[in-house]
C-alpha cells in the first residue's frame, strides 16, 4: 500500500510539473508576442545601408631558396 500511495503521489507531482511548465512557457510566449507587437507599432526599425568591405590583404609569396640536406647513418 505504501508503494501505491507514493507512486500515485509521484505521478501527481510529474503531472503538476508538466502543467506548470506548459503554463509558464505559454505566459512567456504571450508576453514576448505582446512586446514585439507593441515595439513594431511604436518604432520603425531602420537598418544601416550596406557599406563596401575593404579587400583582404594578401601577403606576397616568399622566394624559396634551394636547400639540400644529406642524411647519413653511421
Amino acid at each position: 500500500m505504501f508503494h501505491l500511495y507514493f507512486g500515485a503521489f509521484d505521478i501527481a507531482l510529474y503531472l503538476a510539473g508538466i502543467y506548470g511548465a506548459i503554463a509558464l512557457s505559454k505566459a512567456l510566449c504571450d508576453q514576448l508576442d505582446e512586446a514585439q507587437a507593441a515595439q513594431s507599432l511604436t518604432t520603425q526599425t531602420t537598418t544601416a545601408p550596406m557599406q563596401a568591405i575593404a579587400p583582404h590583404l594578401i601577403a606576397p609569396a616568399a622566394n624559396r631558396e634551394a636547400v639540400s640536406v644529406r642524411v647519413s647513418v653511421s
